[in-house]
């Protein structure tokens, strides 16, 4: 953990305190409390699905690589959350884990680490249409709100971000190079870089799974807004489909800039308590649904990782046995 990521988390989380002081302390308890634990369990019960779809549209990727499946994607993306949600402060981050993960079942570090780089453009990419989906919506809810304002600016900046890596195809090759071989040089690889070349060689030749990792990933953005409606609903503050869809998509997309600040403290909960209040929802009920979302996280995240250490254990003890 370096010194500016600890003071980025610290200012996000003087940010959280100063919302919920600023929303009251008791109204958050108390719109935290209508949602009880089974309300919460639920909650996390359906995120699930959407874990193991991400899971899927990271196979697509990388579903050609030796001893590859899609259950073993699906769980290396529950570790990768995991990891990212639970662990903040964590020197190797979710995105190690979540190679760490795959290389346990069989798959080499390098390889998981290169299909990886790729479903993160992938991801990031369907981010944008879901962000403009929001906006449009937001526009059918609340016409007079100054955001909408901001969808030509939008749309444009959409455009420019999709044509820069297709402009730069050869530099953002480099790029994802880079990056998968900082991940994954923890551990030793026989892949060489005549390998890793044609492993891009086949990804960027073959569009169809570039193109189904893409639609995955943007039916997962969609279910986030029917999980943010699921939430609203079991918190007796029910709002309509279309303002679902605005609050989660306009909030994940400013939650996107938060990403040097760890867990993005305090970043998530601004982004709620600024976009509900575009539709009339009181800054308690905004941070609420914000910590909800934590909750949630914290639920799914905290046994996968100790699935995941009982995993590593029992592989270390293999390998001692086999070495003595």
């Amino acid at each position: 953990m370096t010194f500016g990521r600890v003071i980025a988390f610290l200012l996000g989380a003087a940010i959280l305190i100063a919302l919920t002081v600023y929303a009251g302390a008791g109204a958050v308890v108390h719109a935290l409390s209508t949602l009880r634990f089974a309300g919460l369990a639920a909650i996390a019960a359906l995120h699930l699905p959407v874990v193991a779809l991400l899971g899927w549209a990271w196979w697509q990727i990388g579903h050609d690589l030796p001893g590859a499946t899609r259950r073993k994607f699906a769980w290396a993306r529950l570790v990768r959350d995991a990891a990212a949600e639970v662990l903040p402060f964590s020197q190797i981050g979710g995105f190690v884990l979540g190679v760490r993960a795959l290389h346990l079942g069989g798959v080499r570090a390098l390889r998981g680490a290169l299909s990886m780089s790729v479903d993160l453009v992938m991801e990031l990419w369907a981010k944008l249409p879901y962000f403009l989906a929001g906006l449009i919506a937001l526009f059918a809810v609340a016409p007079n709100s100054h955001l909408v304002r901001a969808l030509p600016i939008a749309l444009c900046l959409t455009a420019l971000v999709v044509a820069i890596p297709v402009i730069f195809r050869a530099r953002l090759r480099q790029a994802l190079e880079v990056s998968a071989l900082a991940i994954a040089r923890r551990w030793p690889s026989l892949d060489s870089r005549e390998e890793v070349n044609a492993f891009f060689d086949r990804i960027f030749a073959e569009r169809q799974r570039l193109l189904s990792a893409f639609a995955i990933h943007l039916v997962c953005w969609f279910i986030g807004a029917a999980e943010t409606w699921v939430i609203f609903a079991l918190m007796g503050m029910p709002v309509s489909p279309a303002e679902a869809l605005a609050i989660d998509s306009l909030v994940m997309g400013l939650r996107t800039f938060g990403f040097l600040v760890p867990a993005a403290a305090g970043v998530q909960e601004a982004s709620y308590v600024l976009i509900c209040a575009l539709f009339g929802l009181p800054a308690a009920t905004a941070v609420a649904v914000s910590l909800i979302r934590r909750a949630r996280d914290i639920l799914i995240g905290a046994p996968t990782l100790a699935a995941w250490q009982y995993l590593e254990t029992q592989a270390a003890g293999a390998a001692t046995t086999i070495d003595n």
